[in-house]
């Protein structure tokens, strides 16, 4: 049976389960250390980190989380940085975005080795798939909704593809996308009228940041959805759809949880566990 045709909720278990299920018998426990720099105490970021985190502990990985405040400077992320670049034992390192404002996002994201950036947003490896060339890592979430959209069988030639949102999943991932013959519209916050850019898409791919923001009147009729959102509401996670109000409408749509975030750290912890398999980064293979 079509897994489509069971109901309209792309999910990622299956995958998710089946990355994890080959990386546990691969790994050594406890061989590998992933890094990640959080700025502040934003409640998405400390969600994801808090999931990648727990994740890495049940597969034998270690995850050391060093958590600055939000008056942190530019050197002193950096300095830190650098450090992790130089340690051996290291096999990926990354920033939880976004940070805060004060600090040159650019800058601290550059520092990182590209050879060490497992999320994939150093601009080396963003500069090689501009060029239409394979990086040493694809950013998580990008890979993550290419994954899932082939997972399923979707169609992607000649669908009109419109993103709300800006930040890092955005440029890669429709670059990503228009390799596989789609047409693209870009939408931010300083767009105007939005809803007349959203209600044509075929598919929607969301992450403005803003929690239930698009409503059934923001779309047509079988569209289907990414929501790369996460919030927390009353204990009760949701994104930046709203799934309650859009589901009648809707062909498919990722559901928060379940959908685009479990395989988000799925593909940040395949990118790591590769860099040590295949010693990318050290001159050590692990067969």
């Amino acid at each position: 049976m079509d897994k489509l045709s069971c109901n309209k909720d792309l999910i990622s278990k299956h995958i998710v389960d089946e990355y994890y299920s080959n990386i546990k018998k691969d790994i050594i426990k406890n061989s590998i250390i992933l890094t990640i720099i959080l700025v502040g105490s934003r409640q998405d970021s400390l969600i994801y980190v808090n999931i990648k985190k727990k994740r890495c502990q049940e597969l034998g990985i270690i995850c050391n989380v060093y958590n600055f405040d939000n008056d942190v400077s530019d050197y002193i992320v950096i300095d830190k940085i650098n450090v992790l670049n130089n340690d051996t034992n290291v096999y990926g390192v990354m920033v939880q975005l976004p940070l805060p404002k004060n600090l040159d996002k650019n800058r601290i994201i550059s520092t990182i080795d590209p050879k060490k950036d497992v999320d994939g947003l150093h601009p080396y490896n963003l500069g090689r798939i501009i060029n239409n060339e394979k990086p040493y890592f694809y950013p998580c979430t990008p890979l993550a909704c290419v994954k899932l959209l082939d997972e399923y069988n979707i169609n992607l030639e000649g669908q009109h593809v419109v993103f709300v949102g800006s930040g890092m999943v955005n440029l890669p991932l429709s670059l990503m996308l228009l390799d596989k013959k789609c047409s693209i519209t870009l939408c931010n916050e300083h767009t105007t009228d939005i809803k007349s850019k959203t209600i044509v898409a075929d598919i929607l791919i969301v992450g403005c940041g803003q929690s239930k923001l698009v409503k059934k009147d923001w779309i047509k009729d079988n569209v289907i959805i990414i929501d790369i959102g996460i919030h927390k509401n009353n204990d009760i996670l949701n994104g930046d759809v709203d799934y309650s109000d859009v589901i009648d409408k809707v062909k498919y749509i990722t559901p928060v949880p379940g959908g685009i975030g479990p395989l988000t750290v799925c593909m940040l912890i395949a990118n790591l566990v590769n860099n040590w398999k295949t010693g990318l980064y050290s001159d050590t293979t692990h067969t």
